[in-house]
């Protein structure tokens, strides 16, 4: 064996094969050819062979977004529960710190969906009550969590504020076998594992990141964009995924800058900015630091991804924020009745206009009450139902799920007018 090196492929015996693997040259042997042969079948890689040529043709073992999402354990023939004067519903949000906000739009949402389940009787008579535990930190909601389940004795976890804590969640609701409703996480991860008790109802980070990167590409004729980001979790994750997208697309980034939440000093970054020449600023954070760089970034044409399509970033922002482009997980301005209602009755209950983190939050309750009103209080059955819902009439748009447990949603492309949220002219999918 002469060399060994990263390439396209592996020369075996005088037999070229190309792929993204390594290459090896000179002779390896019969031997060397069958443990070839047996990392392809590991790796799940079909091969085709032309004259002396072998070009790997890489095929996934399972699409899991096509198939049925099914759950094929025990749990179908447990007797339902007597004597049950409420049935809980368990919801993990923070209680302050700087997520608080979201958090109260998320209580706001799923206490509103609650109160619609117990408007329509229920479950034949016993009421819906929403149980509520503390969010405050990643690894202390595992603790809140596990109370929701042995204390609380909860049917289905919604939440939580993004996707860090929703993980936590996760992990424990795969061991005890309970549906959890991930209102408020683009995370696709959480959903791209085959755990067949997690469901995601937002656009994944992928899909928010191609949206915005082929408005700007194919709407736009910037030479240089930049991107300042969060170092928060879920700000983090978009902004990736959006620096992968545009190098695909053939646009790589000029800056990829990044501050921390809570920062209200960008000296060095705006400094940066302007030495780079751009014209175009993505904007990935929360309403209070985007509004702080919005205001900074007056004179550069501003984009945005989700966390500042809500009016705590636009009373902030005031007219800073006109003009801005944001890609937003929902258009709540869309003319429906089903949402204009939801509105109406929002508005009724709390005095204020719901926004995208209540929305969700309301459609993933109202899901769960829904699948327990129709299948009864059994775990898996109540799993059964939500995996299987298509049509869904959300206030967020329609909703079903694929074989993986996320939803099938594409974000929106919204522009700020005269203080509102408002639909782009065109908007990519």
């Amino acid at each position: 064996m002469n060399a060994v090196r990263s390439g396209a492929g592996i020369q075996v015996s005088g037999l070229r094969i190309q792929g993204s693997g390594f290459r090896v040259h000179g002779f390896v042997g019969a031997a060397g050819l069958a443990l070839v042969c047996l990392i392809c079948t590991l790796t799940g890689t079909a091969w085709a062979q032309t004259g002396d040529t072998i070009v790997r043709e890489t095929e996934p073992y399972a699409d899991l977004q096509s198939k049925p999402f099914e759950y094929h354990g025990l749990g179908r023939e447990k007797p339902e529960p007597e004597k049950i004067e409420t049935i809980r519903i368990g919801l993990f949000a923070p209680s302050r710190g700087p997520r608080a906000a979201e958090a109260l739009s998320l209580r706001r949402g799923a206490e509103l969906a609650i109160l619609g389940a117990n408007a329509q009787n229920g479950l034949n008579g016993i009421p819906f009550e929403l149980i509520i535990r503390t969010d405050d930190s990643p690894w202390g909601s595992a603790r809140e969590v596990v109370k929701l389940v042995y204390d609380d004795h909860v049917w289905a976890v919604a939440g939580a504020i993004g996707g860090e804590s929703t993980h936590v969640a996760q992990q424990i609701i795969t061991k005890v076998h309970l549906p959890l409703i991930g209102t408020t996480t683009t995370d696709a991860s959480l959903t791209q594992i085959n755990i067949p008790w997690m469901f995601r109802l937002m656009p994944d980070d992928e899909t928010i990141a191609q949206t915005l990167a082929t408005h700007l590409i194919q709407e736009k004729d910037y030479d240089t964009i930049v991107t300042i980001a969060s170092t928060a979790y879920d700000h983090r994750l978009r902004a990736d995924a959006f620096k992968r997208n545009m190098a695909r697309l053939g646009e790589p980034l000029a800056l990829s800058l990044r501050f921390n939440p809570g920062d209200t000093d960008f000296s060095k970054q705006l400094a940066l900015i302007q030495r780079s020449g751009t014209d175009a600023v993505v904007i990935w954070g929360g309403p209070d630091e985007g509004a702080a760089l919005a205001t900074a970034l007056a004179a550069f044409d501003i984009f945005a991804g989700p966390g500042l399509d809500n009016t705590g970033f636009l009373r902030r922002a005031g007219p800073n924020a006109e003009g801005l482009t944001i890609v937003s997980l929902c258009d709540l301005g869309r003319n429906d009745p089903i949402l204009a209602k939801f509105k109406l009755d929002f508005s009724a209950a709390f005095g204020i206009q719901p926004d995208v983190v209540a929305a969700f939050a309301y459609d993933g309750v109202r899901l769960v009450t829904e699948a327990i009103r129709q299948t009864g209080l059994n775990r898996a059955r109540i799993r059964d139902v939500l995996s299987q819902t298509v049509n869904f009439d959300g206030v967020t748009g329609e909703i079903r799920f694929d074989g993986s447990g996320a939803r099938t949603l594409q974000p929106v492309l919204l522009i700020v007018h005269k203080g509102k949220l408002r639909p782009a002219a065109r908007a990519f999918p």
